[in-house]
């Protein structure tokens, strides 16, 4: 995911001080992005719900979780609303500059999701075309900066994908693995190889040092014991099972 956001403007909608030291870590996320969150009902399950619960139990810790607007999620952690923003979120050399990032727990990237009438090619197939993305992400960046165009904006991968289909837009771009669950199922639609390569990180406030230290550690921890992996397997059969209800 991917994912840029207007700092500066969301921040100062988003104000707050610097959270106290508590006895709970909270993270935020944006629970529309399978298999890393998603809602089970009205709880928040995922990869990267699991591995932030893993710094809390580190820390011994209660642990919160939050759902909001993609576009929110970092700067509820600059503006000390949140402790910890997992939601995807791809290391960009601009966010570096508002948060620091744990070290990556997962190599990514993005995708172009077609209709198999009209199949995807190349890159340069998709200048000039109307493209379908998710508000906030870097999937959205690649479209206006790589191609120097406006994209659709849409409020999820899913969103983005049901306007393929009903051919408001011709392409959309997005990370593979949510576009992998809106894929399953349409024998209509097709996904290409990653047009980009990125990697999924925490994000936390700057100036944390000893939580960035129990997150990076954490990382460590879940990839050498196979938990991490584990999760990876549950929640990508968890979130295949949703897409077929």
């Amino acid at each position: 995911m991917k994912k840029i956001a207007m700092f500066a403007l969301a921040a100062s909608v988003l104000c707050g001080c610097a959270p106290k030291e508590s006895d709970t870590v909270k993270m935020i996320t944006e629970a529309t992005f399978p298999p890393y969150e998603f809602l089970r009902g009205k709880e928040i399950a995922g990869i990267d719900v699991e591995i932030c619960r893993a710094v809390a139990q580190k820390l011994g810790k209660k642990f919160q979780c939050e759902t909001v607007d993609f576009d929110s999620v970092i700067p509820a952690v600059i503006s000390g609303k949140a402790d910890l923003a997992a939601a995807g979120i791809t290391v960009t050399e601009d966010r570096k500059k508002n948060v620091d990032f744990s070290d990556p727990y997962v190599k990514t990237g993005i995708v172009v999701v077609y209709k198999k009438s009209n199949p995807f090619k190349d890159r340069d197939q998709l200048k000039g075309k109307k493209i379908g993305v998710q508000s906030g992400t870097t999937s959205e960046t690649f479209v206006t900066d790589e191609l120097k165009q406006e994209p659709d904006r849409s409020k999820s991968p899913a969103e983005a994908v049901a306007a393929l289909k009903a051919g408001r837009v011709e392409f959309v771009i997005a990370d593979i693995d949510p576009a992998k669950n809106c894929v399953k199922g349409e024998e209509e639609l097709a996904i290409s190889d990653f047009i980009t390569s990125e990697e999924y990180a925490v994000a936390i406030k700057k100036g944390r040092p000893e939580l960035l230290k129990a997150i990076n550690e954490t990382i460590a921890e879940i990839k050498a014991d196979g938990r991490l992996e584990k999760w990876v397997k549950e929640f990508t059969e968890e979130a295949d099972k949703l897409k077929e209800k």
